[in-house]
């Protein structure tokens, strides 16, 4: 993703990009801003031969093919100079639009790209010295033509692909292999490979994932065939100018500054160094050192492929750096404010060729057989970076034995087994891929030892799961009576009585997972010689797995025979591995009940109580076990209460006369309870007891609970016993009485 306005934002932070692919034979063309002259550089003596003044504010200058041209842009002029090379002097002034910042030549030198402040490529008509055409863009960047004249790629925020043909542009792409939408990554510099397969894209980045803030840079790589991204290199800060080799084998990236959040604050530090990329691997090959805050301008590399020069404005100065050994050999001074340079261009110069090193390796093992240097090329160098085989070619010259052989697919020096003990030498040759003759000899000491005693130790331990209970297993092994380490054996698993029971190859520990069977478990390892991977011996670790503690608790609770729960959780006080155990540990299960209407919910461990339980005292069995380890398991019991509904019958008083029939209590049930809830004749059944004194006249009607006098009767007290007893359980009865005052008129 692009995002401009960002870009512009910070681009005051940045050095501007410096030339692109840039090729020397004797000279070199260096633009002085602060000077507002040309300083033209004796590449041979690594002197300034002269300077040429110019407009005001030089800041580019790019080369014809030919090298018979300089073009310089003058940014506080608005105007290009041409600089004939033969005589060093200025032989035109071209205008063009405001703040001219980057250009570049095509490869015939008929027409010229010139990038403005207003985000517009102007194309100058070399011959006529006039604007021709102009490009929008959007915003100021860099730019490159490709070597056949064809193609114009402009990084600015994006990519931009212009056709030479018709001066349009008709592709753009972000710089990015993924878009990310907190990721701004913007184009800034472009350089075009020498064979014209590869543009090389200068690119940072700027990152306000969840509210943050981070900034780095790449170098994106471009397939000009197909016009689109096809990987990024890493440089982890932010790419100024860059440069290639002429035969494109390296490419050179100014470092324009580096992001740093040290937690107490952020910012951007200039750079200082310049990155070399290796161009056949595509990875960061060498620095280039600078010194602190030196940060590089423009850079150019001679036609020879010699010597590497880059601008260095806080030392007024261009550095001249060896391109075998990444270091810089010289400084020429300049006046003030070196920016960009490029130097004339000769193929017909023969290069310099890449120094060469196979560095001498050594290594032991014994006469079981072994691998004696796993690749001879890990310490050799081809100018003074890393080579793989990719870069050269590799063959064994000679060999004291033939049982020391050199792998040349992989760089190997393998040793068979019943070599000869004793010292052996091995001599290898590596070539340069692209320049067959420039090659290198180094020797491979090999020293074959008799076989090590290797002597495996059985261990054993004890211990819960989910726990480590060896450290290493090689804690008491030996090879050759010393300790054996995993820098001199190698580790394997055998075998395991258990899947739980596992070996890291990496410390040697074993760990004993949850879930594995308790009792007794056996890992059994090997231990192999590096050196002779034959020589090996097996060992035993017996493990006596204990199962984690696990107590089911005895519960108890009640609940009406009508229907309830008589314990909400029987997990409530049971505990695995000394803390609660819940549902997420254990699982749960009824074993056995007294009585059908007592159950376990094994889903909550609520124990109810039917509807239509048997009041009385039930028995409930369950078991809790382990669910990593089904067959740690304890059982509790539960004692539930199925206990009745209480039934009051509450004392009346009624009053009436004695001389006429009349209802003198609408019903003895108005008071009474059954389960806290009014007793009526829908849930109990009402009985009469006894009145006292005996009389005819008073009657309790069990058809509605009322009390009559029937008719005249003589006056008093009387005393009416009356029972009730829950319907649905019979035994669950309760007595009182109705005091009845017949004193009345």
């Amino acid at each position: 993703m692009v995002t401009r306005l960002f870009m512009l934002a910070l681009i005051p932070l940045l050095v501007t990009a410096g030339s692109t692919a840039s090729e020397v034979q004797t000279k070199a063309y260096l633009t002085e801003t602060g000077a507002n002259v040309v300083s033209v550089i004796d590449t041979v003596t690594a002197t300034v031969l002269g300077t040429i003044p110019v407009g005001a504010g030089p800041s580019r200058v790019v080369m014809t093919r030919d090298g018979s041209r300089a073009y310089v842009t003058n940014g506080a002029s608005d105007s290009i100079s041409v600089i004939d090379t033969a005589t060093d002097m200025v032989v035109a002034t071209i205008s063009v639009g405001d703040g001219p910042s980057s250009l570049a030549v095509t490869p015939d030198g008929h027409a010229l790209y010139v990038m403005t402040t207003a985000g517009v490529i102007e194309v100058v008509d070399t011959a006529q010295q006039v604007v021709t055409a102009r490009i929008p863009v959007g915003s100021e960047g860099d730019i490159s033509i490709t070597p056949d004249g064809g193609r114009v790629y402009v990084a600015a925020g994006l990519v931009y692909i212009i056709d030479t043909a018709t001066n349009k542009v008709i592709k753009s792409f972000a710089a990015e292999t993924a878009s990310s939408p907190d990721v701004s990554n913007n184009a800034s510099s472009v350089a075009i490979s020498p064979d014209g397969t590869r543009a090389y894209v200068g690119m940072y980045t700027f990152n306000t994932t969840n509210g943050g803030f981070s900034a780095g840079g790449s170098v994106v790589l471009v397939d000009t065939a197909t016009e689109s991204v096809t990987g990024a290199i890493n440089l982890f800060s932010l790419p100024g100018s860059l440069a290639v080799t002429p035969d494109g084998s390296r490419l050179y990236v100014g470092i324009q500054s580096t992001f740093f959040n040290t937690g107490y604050g952020m910012g951007f530090l200039p750079g200082g160094h310049a990155y070399v990329i290796d161009t056949i691997t595509n990875r960061i090959a060498a620095t280039i050192d600078l010194g602190a805050l030196n940060t590089p301008a423009g850079i150019g590399v001679t036609a020879d492929r010699g010597a590497v020069y880059i601008a260095v404005p806080t030392l007024n100065e261009v550095a001249v750096v060896d391109v075998n050994t990444n270091v810089v050999t010289a400084h020429i001074p300049l006046t003030a404010g070196p920016s960009d340079l490029a130097v004339v261009p000769d193929t017909t110069v023969a290069r310099v060729p890449y120094a060469i090193d196979a560095v001498d390796d050594s290594g032991t093992v014994t006469a079981v057989g072994a691998t004696a240097v796993a690749n001879v090329l890990a310490n050799d160098r081809l100018g003074g970076i890393a080579v793989t085989r990719a870069h050269v070619t590799l063959t064994q010259q000679s060999s004291t034995s033939d049982g020391v052989t050199l792998n040349p697919a992989t760089g190997a020096v393998s040793v068979a087994a019943g070599t000869p003990e004793g010292t052996q030498t091995l001599v290898y040759r590596i070539c340069e891929t692209a320049s067959p003759t420039n090659c290198d000899d180094a020797s491979v000491t090999v020293t074959v030892l008799a076989p090590y005693v290797i002597d495996a130790v059985n261990d054993s331990a004890m211990t819960l799961p989910g726990r480590t209970v060896l450290a290493s297993v090689l804690a008491n092994d030996t090879l050759g009576g010393t300790p054996a380490t995993l820098g001199r054996v190698t580790l394997a698993l055998a075998s395991s009585t258990s899947t739980g029971i596992t070996l890291d190859l990496a410390t040697g520990a074993v760990f004993v997972a949850v879930g594995t069977t308790p009792g007794l478990q056996t890992l059994t390892y090997r231990i192999c010689e590096i050196a002779s991977p034959t020589n090996c011996d097996e060992a035993d670790v017996s493990i006596t797995v204990n199962p984690f503690p696990i107590d089911a608790v005895n519960d108890s609770g009640a609940a009406l025979w009508t229907g309830g729960t008589a314990v909400a959780n029987v997990l409530a006080n049971d505990t695995f591995v000394g803390a609660a155990a819940t549902l997420a540990k254990v699982s749960l299960s009824q074993v056995a009940s007294t009585n059908a209407g007592i159950s376990l919910n094994a889903a909550t461990g609520a124990v109810t109580v039917a509807a239509g339980t048997p009041v009385g005292s039930h028995t409930l069995t369950y078991r809790i076990c382990e669910i990593a380890t089904p067959s740690n398991c304890d059982e509790a019991t539960v004692t539930v209460t199925a206990l009745a509904q209480p039934i009051a019958a509450v004392a009346d008083f009624a009053t009436g006369s004695s001389k006429v029939a009349s209802t003198i209590l609408a019903s003895v049930l108005t008071n009474d309870r059954l389960g806290g809830a009014p007793a009526t004749l829908a849930n109990v059944k009402l009985s009469f007891v006894s009145l006292s004194p005996a009389n005819n006249k008073i009657a309790l009607d069990l058809r509605d609970g009322s009390v009559d006098v029937l008719g005249r009767t003589a006056s008093g007290t009387y005393v009416l016993a009356y029972e009730i007893c829950e319907l649905a359980l019979p035994t669950n009865c309760a007595r009182t009485s109705v005091r009845i005052d017949l004193s009345g008129k």
